[in-house]
């Protein structure tokens, strides 16, 4: 049996898919398994991936029809058979050292959280690099599934799984466990290689939402997550503060202004409906964030959130 599991969930990856598994092949450490599951591509990504099984014994592949990356992450785990388990997405890579580092690092914990490089998508440009503090808020902060490792017997005998979420799915999953448990360790180490694509995501008018999904997210957390039993307050405060605005943020890029209205509208009222509307900052935050979080929420408070939209628009900002 490997001693890790990697595993790739893979949608429409044909052109940039040999990057990823390449990297892992390249690997320092050779004790693992790669999982490479085709979540109904529309190209050519699963004739790639049957190819590239050839190459290596250590490769599998597997296909079922489009259902998205947090169900292709749930059957991941259960295919795995590694005693750790971690996920690297098809457009992204990761460094020679990444699960020697990994294993060397976690010891008997039931997480590891580390940090990434964000580079361009086409040349691998170095846009910077996020190290994370050792500090409990870095489990709020670190909360995607990429650059982390986990216990395969942690995730399965508390039954940790992607909820079925059109946002943010990650984000459940692992304050789903970040709450549960305290043997995480954080290392201030980035051998994750997150590929900037600026036709996708934040860049890109599919981001665009209809429905205030992120509210199905943090209603979500509210509701099934006792984050209150392990951190303080004004540390989840903050947390349903920041994650709002971030949203705001994103939607200022992709959508008219009537729409970005009704969202900070539901958004804002969301909060104090649950009574997180109060302003609170975390010390340990990065700059830039805590100056949105606190600009947003005073233009809330002013009721100036058109004016912020009408200021914000033309800057095209990007998130993380």
């Amino acid at each position: 049996m490997p001693l890790i599991s990697v595993i790739v969930p893979v949608y429409n990856a044909e052109s940039f898919l040999h990057i990823c598994v390449d990297s892992v092949l390249k690997q320092t450490f050779h004790d693992f398994e790669l999982i490479l599951i085709d979540d109904g591509s529309k190209d050519k990504s699963f004739q790639v991936m049957q190819n590239l099984s050839e190459i290596d014994y250590r490769i599998q592949v597997y296909h079922h029809e489009n259902h998205g990356a947090g169900y292709t992450r749930n059957r991941g785990i259960q295919l795995a058979s590694g005693k750790y388990i971690t996920f690297i997405d098809s457009d992204d890579y990761v460094n020679e050292d990444y699960l020697d580092t990994f294993i060397k690092s976690i010891e008997d914990n039931d997480v590891l959280i580390s940090g990434y490089n964000k580079v361009s998508m086409d040349e691998h440009k170095l846009l910077f690099t996020s190290i994370p503090n050792d500090c409990i808020w870095t489990e709020f902060k670190y909360v995607s599934t990429c650059a982390k490792m986990y216990s395969l017997d942690f995730l399965k005998a508390n039954n940790i799984k992607y909820a079925p979420l059109k946002i943010g799915e990650d984000v459940y999953f692992n304050l789903s466990m970040n709450s549960i448990t305290n043997k995480i360790k954080i290392i201030p180490y980035a051998g994750y290689n997150y590929c900037l694509n600026q036709n996708s995501v934040t860049q890109n008018h599919n981001t665009l939402n209809k429905d205030n999904k992120i509210l199905d997210l943090l209603n979500r957390i509210y509701n099934d997550l006792a984050l209150n039993e392990k951190y303080s307050n004004k540390m989840i405060q903050y947390f349903y503060l920041k994650t709002v605005v971030l949203f705001l943020l994103m939607q200022v890029n992709v959508c008219d202004k009537k729409a970005y209205l009704k969202f900070c509208k539901e958004g804002f009222e969301f909060l104090k409906s649950m009574g997180y509307d109060s302003f609170s900052l975390v010390e340990e935050d990065e700059l830039k964030v805590k100056l949105c979080t606190t600009i947003y929420w005073l233009a809330n408070k002013l009721h100036l959130n058109g004016l912020l939209y009408s200021l914000l628009r033309p800057l095209h900002l990007q998130i993380g």
